[in-house]
């Protein structure tokens, strides 16, 4: 019986232009009508999985940054303790971000 191969899915994943470079971060898509390429492709694992921790990191960093703001504008006279809300919610954020970015990247 003759053995199984996976030639046909080695040509369509591991097509990759020659002379490919990873585009620079932050985005693959610029959307106003500038001259030259708009839309960037990422063509190597380790690229994807970058693009996906870096931008799960923004966002996710971001919303519980904006959240820290928010409980700092309700308890803003609770001053010597309202501080440690920020790193909290910083740190919180940077590992659920991490641990989101590598599963989600990783696939």
């Amino acid at each position: 019986m003759p053995r199984a191969s996976n030639d046909f899915l080695k040509t369509i994943v591991n097509v990759k232009p020659i002379g490919y470079s990873p585009p620079p971060f932050p985005s693959l898509y610029w959307p106003f009508p500038v001259g030259g390429t708009q839309t960037a492709y990422l063509y190597d694992a380790h690229s994807m999985w970058g693009f996906t921790v870096y931008w799960t990191l923004i966002f996710v960093v971001g919303v519980h940054m904006a959240a820290a703001g928010y409980a700092i504008a309700m308890q803003w006279r609770n001053w010597k303790l309202i501080w440690i809300v920020p790193v909290v919610y910083l740190l919180i954020g940077g590992m659920e971000a991490l641990i989101a970015g590598n599963v989600v990247g990783g696939l």
